[in-house]
């Protein structure tokens, strides 16, 4: 034992020692590879965080344009636009989009339709006039050209009524935006305000809206062309609201694109004076090439813009070497020492759970002899009646036999003495015949044998349970043989057969079935016990009852059922049969552990107990025993 504990000792310090030397090798190799392993989380980690956000920013233009394209398709279906209508529908997708600033009305209108469309508007809005751009930028009163396309409604309210009536057609970037939009059939994006540099954070975004559909044909759409829906975006509040994540996480954004003059560079740090001005729509001169740029592409109204995001110092601030290797040997040493530790505790209850294991085995084969000697206890009294009975006539056997003998030795002493005598006389012979004759006549020898045959069956009797009783008290329960299921119920009711008492009949329905391999002493134990368990539900309800025991087979397993007439188990108990020293049973008439160690003696062979029990009805207990 010690030459082990030894051993076990210089192989757990060994296994230390290497544990020690691997760690160091892997704390030196991190403490060289830092900065490289750094750089590549950092990159990883910001591109998963910009993908997640770019994609929830893509995700909010792409619902914004189904909405407005939705919205055109409602307009253009109406035959009539009114304002009201149009309020209402603006307004609710405003309300379920954010980032929609205004939404209004831009209808074309013919020179030949101006005073028809002024008197219509003017119902609707009495301060309604038109206007246009002139060459300097001032807003003047409309002059005369072959098409008009006058900003009408508006949504919020108010909100442009500084260019209510205005031409939209007369400002070159409005005109070839509605140009663009009209002959492709799609919306199309440009300055919301390009003659309000205040507002260069803004988008506009023409809907074509036709009389009848898109045509398929160009000549038809610009022929067929009813107007426009005019949406104004603000970039800031979309993208500070798709971008949150990236902003909480300090970094700073660029925004470019192909068209437009200059490039703004901010930080973003947490006010929002800060944010708004981070981010820069109508720049684009080239950006600073930067191994922790990250540029990623997005797409409105078929534009692309790429956004430049570079994570601050507080993002990517890196770990010191020096800190690694200090952290990376504190670790080490502190992993040995609780290493050790753990072995030394792992080996303690290691021994702590082979004792305990062993204990338990102990205990379990004390419980289970326990509870098989308590059922045969119960049952002494009917045995040594059973004895009793047989032990009665062998020698009651033996006594007369006894006498039988003492009469043929007479007769055989007297033939002795007349044979020793030289002269018998007849007297003497008439004696020894008389004697013969009574012999014969009372049929003494015939008597003797039969009376001898008795005492053995009775022998027999007494042999066979002896022997039933060694069986079911035997502690062998790993040993394992063939066994033959009828037969074990046979010897299981030959145990119990005094408590039946005429009372209680057995029906035996035996099928043909095959041995099966199995501990006998313990198979016959359960069919004991369940056995035992019918016969006293029946006398807690009745006097008389009837015991049904049949055998059959299963696909590759043996059926053994055992169904009582007794009083049967309320529902409340049958999920609690099984469970250890669970009776129902008054103090001194059960110690709840029968039905517990026959459902373990059926798992451990690899076997199934079911049990169907109705209250009045009776119970029935299957067993399913392999028999390969």
């Amino acid at each position: 034992m010690s030459i082990k504990t030894s051993n076990t000792s210089w192989l757990r310090y060994g296994l230390a020692v290497i544990i020690f030397c691997l760690c160091s090798i892997l704390t030196i190799s991190a403490f060289k590879a830092t900065h490289t392993f750094e750089t590549q989380r950092v990159a990883n980690e910001t591109e998963r965080l910009i993908h997640s956000q770019m994609a929830s920013l893509q995700r909010s233009f792409d619902l914004m344009l189904e909405s407005i394209h939705s919205m055109g398709a409602y307009i253009g279906a109406s035959n009539l636009i009114r304002q009201q209508g149009f309020k209402q529908y603006a307004k609710k997708m405003r309300q379920s989009r954010q980032g929609i600033d205004t939404v209004a009305w831009v209808p074309q209108v013919l020179n030949i339709e101006q005073r028809i469309f002024l008197n219509t508007i003017k119902k609707q809005l009495d301060d309604f006039n038109m206007m246009e751009f002139a060459n300097n930028g001032e807003i003047v009163p409309i002059s005369q050209r072959e098409r008009y396309f006058p900003l009408t409604y508006e949504e919020p309210a108010a909100s442009l009524n500084e260019i209510i009536g205005l031409d939209m057609g007369s400002h070159p970037d409005w005109l070839r935006t509605m140009e663009q939009g009209r002959d492709k059939g799609i919306p199309v994006a440009t300055k919301a305000f390009p003659y309000d540099t205040k507002k260069n954070m803004y988008i506009g975004i023409f809907q074509p809206v036709y009389h009848s559909g898109l045509p398929n044909k160009l000549a038809a759409r610009r022929a067929n062309i009813r107007g426009f829906i005019f949406v104004t975006i603000n970039l800031n509040n979309i993208i500070k609201q798709s971008l949150e994540s990236l902003i909480a996480q300090k970094f700073s954004l660029e925004i470019t694109d192909s068209e437009s003059s200059e490039i703004t560079t901010t930080q973003n740090h947490t006010t929002e004076s800060t944010v708004l001005q981070a981010i820069q729509y109508w720049l684009s001169l080239s950006l600073p090439e930067s191994s922790n740029n990250f540029i990623t592409d997005l797409n409105v109204v078929g534009q692309n813009w790429a956004l430049i995001l570079t994570p601050t110092d507080e993002f990517t601030i890196a770990q010191s070497a020096w800190a690694v290797l200090i952290g990376g040997t504190v670790l080490t040493l502190l992993l040995v020492f609780y290493l050790l530790i753990l072995m030394g505790r792992t080996a303690r209850i290691e021994r702590l759970v082979a004792e305990r294991t062993f204990e338990l085995e102990e205990s379990e084969a004390h419980l289970v002899q326990s509870e098989k000697m308590a059922s045969i206890g119960q049952m002494v009294a009917g045995i040594v009646h059973e004895i009793n009975t047989p032990l009665a006539y062998v020698k009651s056997s033996v006594e007369l036999t006894k006498s039988h003998i003492d009469e043929i030795a007479e007769a055989l002493q007297t033939y002795e003495e007349i044979c020793k005598q030289d002269n018998v006389t007849t007297e003497q012979l008439q004696t020894a015949q008389d004697m013969s004759k009574t012999l014969e006549e009372d049929e003494t020898l015939e008597e003797a044998q039969l009376l001898l045959d008795n005492g053995l069956s009775g022998i027999d009797k007494i042999s066979n349970l002896v022997r039933n009783l060694k069986d079911f008290s035997r502690l062998d329960r790993a040993e394992a043989a063939e066994h033959d299921v009828n037969k074990g119920l046979d010897d299981a009711l030959n145990m119990i057969n005094h408590m039946l008492e005429d009372k209680v009949k057995i029906n035996k329905n035996y099928a043909d079935i095959p041995h099966i391999m199995c501990s006998p002493a313990q198979i016959n134990q359960v069919f004991l016990n369940l056995l035992v368990n019918a016969i006293h539900a029946i006398h807690a309800d009745k006097d008389n009852g009837v015991i049904d025991i049949t055998t059959s087979k299963h696909g590759q397993h043996v059926e053994v059922m055992i169904k009582d007439d007794g009083k049967g188990i309320p529902p409340e108990n049958l999920s609690r049969i099984f469970e250890p020293f669970f009776t129902t049973k008054r103090s001194g008439k059960g110690t709840g552990l029968g039905l517990a160690i026959t459902n373990k003696i059926i798992k451990e062979h690899k076997g199934e107990l079911r049990v169907a029990s109705k209250v009045g009805q009776g119970t029935a207990f299957t067993i399913y025993l392999p028999f390969e």
